[in-house]
């Protein structure tokens, strides 16, 4: 009789042992099949992040690669109208050249003769021969405007001729003055002040010539 009461003892504290040791067996395993389950929530949440972020350059490439198209179509399409408007310029450039006045050709002789004495250093002929050039224009039955651009394309050389053919001028009028009051020194230095603004200048080199003879210098 103890002997089967301490059987069915011994029964009832294995069966709860077996309850006991069981139960740890179960939270172990839940506990890691939770983790297990996180992991791979985790694994997916990022590789789907991840696939965002990379699909993201490409959008931004693709953007980036139809703006400068748009932009490129715009600069052409401005040098295409630039194009067209220039060539209208030039048709209307064409048109206002066919119908420009014909400039009488004494006039482009005179102002061509002009420039050449002008470049030789020859004022006094590049002055006189302007003078001519812009009487002639004057006189002409050139329309006003056409007549203020010729004359403005040679003002500038005229008015130094005139200018350094002027300040000769004066030095040797000095010049002849002091020759006649026998101040042969004071000449020779004016008529070398005239001689260094106009070296061509035909009276002031003769002058020069004479006075030096006077002086004994030859």
């Amino acid at each position: 009789m103890i002997n089967s009461i301490y059987n069915l003892s011994n029964k009832k504290n294995n069966k709860k042992a077996g309850i006991i040791i069981v139960t740890p067996i179960l939270s172990v395993f839940l506990i890691l099949t939770l983790i297990l389950t996180l992991a791979l929530s985790l694994i997916i949440f990022t590789g789907g992040c991840k696939k965002k972020v990379q699909e993201l350059p490409e959008e931004v490439t693709l953007a980036e690669k139809v703006i400068p198209s748009e932009t490129a179509t715009e600069q052409a399409t401005e040098k295409s109208t630039e194009s067209i408007t220039e060539s209208a310029s030039e048709s209307a450039s064409e048109s206002a050249t066919e119908s420009t006045e014909v400039v009488p050709a004494e006039i482009l002789d005179l102002i061509e003769k002009a420039y050449k004495y002008y470049l030789s250093g020859d004022y006094g002929l590049a002055k006189s021969t302007y003078r001519k050039a812009e009487i002639a224009i004057n006189n002409s039955e050139l329309l006003d405007d056409t007549k203020q651009i010729l004359i403005d394309s040679f003002y500038s050389k005229y008015k130094k001729s005139k200018e350094i053919v002027d300040s000769a001028s004066i030095h040797y009028g000095n010049a002849m003055q002091l020759i006649y009051e026998t101040r042969y020194e004071e000449a020779k230095k004016e008529l070398e002040s005239a001689l260094a603004l106009y070296p061509k200048y035909a009276e002031a080199i003769k002058a020069y010539e004479n006075l030096k003879v006077l002086m004994g210098l030859q």
